[in-house]
């Protein structure tokens, strides 16, 4: 049975937390490779800071293969807090400097053999040869069932037709209605076909039925919304080391974004007044007590591409190609996905494995009202359907939006903003 229920988790749009091996995956595992001391073999894992999943993970794993050593090198450890106490933010210096010392280090061939691979920028490492395809090892591996999990999350994180990060978890940005305020003003939607176009009309609704004291979205800023786009539309964005930003698709988006707030569709204002706001944007990690009575809704497109909801690793690991440890690694990485491990209340998120995930359901639509079922039911079509990834190189997102700030105030032309965009992001991808 399920350790714990998982709660519904809102997230900032915006977080700032947080090619070809050499053997194929046939890691050496030897004395001679300088991993192995007395017969133990190392196992090194990059992360920025370490977690209580991986942390149990590891203590479990190493009991149960006692000649593999699993090391966790944090790069920004996370200060003791007290009980109560708030933690430190990460800024975005913070995730630039863990950024640069792992690319640093896989660059120089003294990387770890795993790296967790969320804030990193994925493409560049790929283009490097810096990641093994772990579609190969799923392949070559007979124990590895690729059906217990859901293959659409798989397959949607490849890259050129490789995974190069595992994910182990996930969330999926949607948005949640107030199901009170909807039916109230006889709101409906159709979430699968909307876009932020149809929010105008929405929006006018909602004044005319409620009047100016109620808001569309609550605490919904234009810096958010370009990065839901950026992650969104990454792969199109940034293609082989060419970014698009400079063109008239992204200003034609950037257009669109003002003209929402310039019309008072959207607002820049926060609040804590969540009852007079119609809809809120979110993450969905799973269903709780806390749901409250809202309805899970896909997340409007501000094009017609790249229509409806997309998942976010919550956690992921790529395999370095210059590891001499390669099927040990591999062996940790499964051992995150198993069952066992899919099924504790230590991991954030939605379970890779669907095994878990249908138990999950199956108890929250018995445990819970008829809403709740309504929430199960929409939840298991997200899963079912779910084929986009969200992802972005942070540096390219936060050049974006840094200077898209110049556009949004009135400073620089669309055409302006989108050129120095285009320039700054150049001379990144090209460092």
């Amino acid at each position: 049975m399920m350790k714990k229920m998982w709660t519904l988790v809102l997230a900032a749009m915006l977080t700032l937390s947080a090619c070809t091996g050499t053997n194929n995956g046939n890691g050496q595992g030897s004395e001679e490779d300088g991993n192995a001391k007395d017969g133990v073999t190392t196992v090194e894992i990059a992360v920025m800071h370490t977690s209580r999943f991986l942390e149990m993970a590891v203590k479990q794993f190493e009991q149960a293969n006692p000649n593999i050593d699993i090391v966790l090198k944090e790069h920004m450890a996370l200060p003791e807090v007290g009980s109560g106490a708030m933690m430190k933010a990460i800024s975005q210096a913070d995730v630039e400097k863990y950024v640069q010392s792992v690319t640093t280090s896989l660059l120089s061939g003294k990387g770890s053999d795993l790296i967790l691979m969320n804030n990193l920028p994925e493409d560049k490492f790929i283009e490097k040869g810096l990641l093994i395809d772990l579609n190969k090892l799923m392949a070559s591996d007979a124990s590895f069932q690729k059906s217990s999990y859901y293959e659409n999350i798989i397959g949607a994180s490849e890259h050129n037709g490789g995974v190069y990060a595992m994910p182990f978890s996930y969330t999926i940005g949607v948005v949640y209605g107030n199901a009170d305020l909807m039916s109230q003003f006889h709101i409906e939607v159709d979430d699968g076909a909307w876009t932020w176009e149809q929010m105008r009309e929405i929006s006018d609704q909602l004044k005319e039925q409620a009047g100016t004291e109620y808001q569309l979205f609550i605490n919904l800023f234009s810096s958010s919304l370009l990065y839901e786009y950026i992650a969104s539309n990454y792969s199109w964005l940034v293609q082989d080391g060419q970014a698009n930003f400079d063109s008239e698709r992204f200003r034609a988006i950037m257009k669109d974004i003002k003209s929402l707030y310039d019309e008072g569709v959207l607002k820049e204002d926060f609040t804590y007044d969540y009852d007079k706001a119609l809809f809120r944007m979110g993450s969905l990690s799973g269903i709780g007590a806390d749901s409250f009575n809202q309805t899970i809704l896909q997340v409007p497109a501000l094009e017609d591409e790249g229509r409806g909801s997309r998942f976010q690793p919550s956690l992921e690991l790529g395999l370095n190609s210059q590891s001499t440890v390669q099927d040990e690694a591999w062996a940790f990485m499964k051992y995150l996905l198993s069952e066992e491990m899919q099924s504790s209340p230590e991991l954030i998120g939605i379970p890779m494995h669907k095994g878990v995930v249908a138990e999950w359901l199956q108890q929250a639509s018995e445990s819970g009202d008829a809403h709740q079922k309504e929430q199960v039911d929409a939840v298991k079509m997200l899963l079912e359907e779910m084929g986009g990834r969200k992802s972005s190189d942070d540096k390219v997102a936060s050049i974006a939006i840094e200077e898209f700030a110049a556009y949004m105030s009135g400073q620089k032309s669309a055409e302006a903003v989108s050129e120095i965009i285009q320039n700054r992001v150049m001379t990144y991808l090209n460092e």
